[in-house]
């Protein structure tokens, strides 16, 4: 069963807010939420009020959250948190007391709890209750709590997914200056279709209710912070741009390569990557990271570093496409005009070459081009994975650990694995190493197999991050960590990945509240 997962998913865009992880739910007396040696004055996504308790002494302090004043037991709570002022960092104590005075309805400790909750930090990990808090600071007018909450409508996980309720919590939060929510808006504005909204004279907008409320919210975004179904806005998109593809770079996944490569949120051109860190884009990419290989992708089809050849341009957009990337796939399906067609079934069958019949077979079972069948189609794959074609030898090992073709079985993709992680191939480590998560297949140790995954989720490899997931979600080879689980399932549907988002709705599924308002159709 678990071989299927190792296989690519059908092709799909979701996209998602996320909450940057920074500490796990564990019982400690060292806040997992904050490092003791952090620098002073660091950005926390704790709301901190100016308080008075910020100067009062230990003692005083203790003595008031006991009595239950619920300034100072959210006081006390963020010094646990955070480690501050004598505290000995504590995420279990820090909970604890900001859940104290979100009791009492204190606005900031709601919001605070809330955080806690959807990450798991120091309580169980539960986002409907998290909601719940959010929901209440946002009714009192807290701009953060606001923005969230529009972020939440938009996610089709917490909440049914309503965009013109996420806009118009949003729009609340913007209009009290909330840069976040002002950026949100702004972005969100630009893929909410027209009739949504009416122009007034200062040309600024207003939610138009009525019939529009009730209709199908199910809009295209390009945001990286909302699920939406790409094929029901595929036949409307016109391209895609260096831009997208350099702004995805920016999820959390792929921020250490977005420093990396020496880009900035702003860049519009992939030329601004410099000419010698492209070997680390590749490195990247050989790990199977989508945003990676397709922008390698870009480079051979635009003959940018590298000559221009549109086949290891399409080869390298199927590979992102077998991943569930979304880009990768309009910019494969630009490329394939009838001449593309013919050139490639020329090189094929004139000069054997890899890179066509690896892009033959792939377009096939993308279900792109269907003028050969699946066996003519495994032939070219088996063919290539002969010439020692790398990415045709991956894929044909896939095959036959998955159980999709009748030359091979699991011992003999496992073996087609072996010889090309001998021979240096990382990507061929990573899916031993999920094999071995997924089904046990002993051949390392469990502890190994996770340090690599672990390698391989920070360079952004899918299947490593969904491997990690399930990992956390079983306790298979580390710490049972649920909050965990849903992290690493939420960084691969930021990306796209269809079945990273089913497995996040399934977690969700599995603890929520049978009420009319959390029910997700």
């Amino acid at each position: 069963m678990h071989r299927r997962l190792l296989s690519s998913i059908p092709f799909i865009l979701f996209f998602i807010f996320g909450i940057n992880s920074i500490g796990n739910a564990q019982e400690t007396d060292k806040s997992l939420a904050f490092k003791k040696n952090r620098p002073q004055k660091k950005y926390t996504i704790f709301y901190q009020p100016d308080l008075s308790y910020q100067i009062q002494k230990q003692f005083y302090l203790i003595r008031d959250a006991n009595s239950g004043n619920a300034l100072a037991q959210h006081e006390l709570g963020l010094r646990y948190l955070l480690g501050e002022d004598g505290m000995t960092a504590d995420t279990i104590k820090g909970a604890y007391w900001v859940g104290k005075a979100a009791e009492q309805n204190l606005t900031a400790a709601c919001f605070n709890y809330g955080i806690l909750l959807i990450n798991g930090w120091g309580v169980e990990w539960n986002p409907f209750k998290a909601y719940d808090y959010f929901l209440k600071a946002a009714s009192d007018g807290m701009p953060q709590a606001q923005h969230l909450i529009g972020i939440l409508y938009t996610d089709n996980l917490i909440v049914k997914k309503d965009n013109i309720e996420a806009y118009e919590w949003i729009k609340k939060a913007s209009e009290q200056d909330y840069m976040p929510a002002i950026e949100t808006k702004n972005d969100l504005e630009k893929y909410l279709p027209p009739n949504i909204f009416s122009a007034n004279q200062d040309s600024s907008y207003n939610i138009v209710t009525g019939k529009s409320r009730n209709a199908d919210t199910s809009l295209s975004s390009q945001l990286g912070l909302v699920f939406i179904d790409f094929e029901t806005i595929y036949d409307t998109i016109m391209e895609v741009t260096e831009k997208q593809l350099i702004e995805d770079l920016f999820h959390e996944s792929n921020k250490m390569l977005a420093d990396t490569l020496g880009l900035l949120p702003a860049d519009s051109l992939l030329t601004n990557i410099h000419t010698d860190r492209i070997s680390v884009l590749q490195e990247y990419a050989e790990t199977g990271n989508s945003e990676a290989l397709t922008i390698l992708g870009r480079f051979y089809e635009k003959g940018i570093y590298f000559e221009n050849n549109l086949i290891k341009a399409s080869m390298n957009y199927i590979l992102a496409s077998q991943l569930n990337y979304p880009r990768a796939k309009v910019l494969l399906l630009k490329i394939l005009s009838s001449n593309f067609i013919s050139d490639l079934i020329s090189e094929v069958k004139t000069k054997k070459n890899p890179d066509a019949m690896f892009t033959l077979y792939g377009l096939s079972t993308l279900e792109l081009y269907n003028q050969i069948t699946k066996k003519e189609a495994d032939e070219f794959l088996i063919e290539a994975a002969k010439q020692n074609h790398l990415p045709s030898i991956i894929e044909l090992a896939n095959n036959y650990y998955a159980g999709k073709s009748k030359d091979g079985n699991v011992s003999s993709g496992l073996e087609l694995w072996k010889q090309a992680a001998q021979n240096g191939s990382f990507q061929a480590k990573i899916r031993l190493s999920a094999a071995n998560v997924f089904d046990a297949i002993s051949i390392e140790s469990l502890a190994k197999s996770i340090q690599t995954l672990k390698e391989a989720s920070k360079l952004g490899s899918v299947l490593a991050q969904i491997s990690l997931a399930y990992s956390y979600e079983n306790g298979i080879g580390i710490v049972k960590n649920k909050s965990e689980a849903v992290k690493y399932y939420r960084l691969t549907a930021q990306r796209g990945n269809q079945f990273g988002y089913e497995e996040l709705k399934r977690i969700y599924n599995e603890i929520r509240p049978n009420e009319k308002r959390f029910i997700i159709n």
